[in-house]
């Protein structure tokens, strides 16, 4: 008789770059999983009122007490071995209870952003980690305070890549400019990463993500601003045709790291970034990476880069060595090893 093959519900987003998507890829090719998917974005964003973002900020608490019992019933049709959340913020405490014991199996969190951070949604978020089986964190410093405020069952887990989008071999994007660019940044225009670009005025910059079209400050420097998405394997063609890569980490996310800090050293170009203890853990600086700092530090480290062509060279290849073994794969294995001792099942 064959062998069942282990079940996991994954409840998240699973669209390009997303953390879910990468999960599922990890449990279903490395892990030999299957894999039953809650899309969080895809049942909030359906109908009508879902098209219309007043509309759906208005009907949040219904919207979301909707997605909550479905995941509940999702849980309860399936013979499940494990339940896997990427933040999924419509769960509130009720709902993990139920969820648990609809799945009468180890209920985990893995949370990509800072409880304590602005992207929380809920302001009941403590109590609702706390009611996990496990909660995975990727900094040593929030791991401490979650365990101080009550979520128990709080585990480190950094951030990783996928080999499948991040990798040195790969498509080389041409940017909608027509040019590639010697130093590439995609994220999120915030205030402070505002300031770190700025420093770089007169080098060939070129920045992917939302808002940017919008700052006046860092067009003044001469950076090419572009309107393409890039998430995931777009990401990774915009950086293979990088020499350098920027990497400037939200406030919430300092001292340890953030997802670029594992996706960009495989695309095999010279990550740049802001100095923490975590990343240097990870890449060491000077030899896996280049880190900065402050804006001033940002500006010396990207000038010695493109000037010392086989410098740049080592270090795009001793960081694709160093990130080699973070892979999502790995991180989804040692959740099934970790929740099969540790998760405290059956709790009331």
């Amino acid at each position: 008789m064959t062998a069942r093959a282990p079940r996991v519900l994954l409840v998240g987003e699973f669209g390009p770059g997303a953390l879910g998507g990468y999960y599922a890829r990890a449990f279903e090719e490395a892990l030999g999983w299957r894999v039953t998917r809650y899309d969080m974005l895809a049942a909030y964003t359906r109908g009508v009122a879902g098209r219309s973002r007043v509309l759906r900020r208005l009907l949040r608490p219904v919207r979301w007490a909707i997605m909550a019992r479905e995941v509940v019933a999702l849980a309860g049709r399936e013979r499940l071995d494990l339940v896997l959340a990427t933040k999924a913020p419509f769960l509130g405490v009720a709902a993990v209870r139920a969820l648990r014991r609809a799945a009468r199996t180890p209920v985990t969190m893995v949370y990509p952003d800072s409880p304590y951070g602005a992207y929380t949604l809920r302001r009941d978020v403590l109590a609702v980690l706390a009611e996990f089986d496990r909660v995975y964190i990727w900094g040593h410093r929030l791991l401490a305070r979650l365990r101080a405020d009550g979520v128990a069952a709080a585990a480190y887990l950094p951030f990783a890549h996928d080999p499948a989008d991040y990798a040195r071999e790969g498509p080389v994007a041409l940017p909608e400019c027509g040019r590639r660019h010697a130093v590439a940044f995609i994220g999120q225009r915030y205030a402070k990463r505002e300031v770190w670009l700025a420093a770089l005025d007169g080098l060939d910059v070129g920045v992917w993500g939302l808002g940017w079209d919008r700052s006046e400050a860092v067009r003044r420097t001469g950076v090419c601003v572009h309107r393409t998405p890039a998430h995931g394997a777009a990401a990774a063609a915009i950086y293979r045709g990088a020499a350098l890569a920027v990497n400037v980490l939200h406030d919430d996310n300092v001292p340890a790291h953030n997802m670029r800090t594992f996706e960009i050293p495989p695309c095999g170009v010279v990550m740049l970034t802001e100095a923490t203890d975590e990343i240097d853990a990870f890449f060491e600086p000077g030899r896996a990476c280049l880190a900065a700092a402050d804006p001033a530090g940002l500006r010396a480290e990207a000038e010695r880069a493109l000037a010392d062509a086989a410098l740049a060279r080592a270090v795009a290849a001793a960081g694709a060595r160093a990130a080699a073994p973070h892979t999502y794969a790995a991180r989804a294995a040692a959740i099934v090893a970790d929740v099969a001792v540790a998760a405290p099942v059956g709790r009331p």
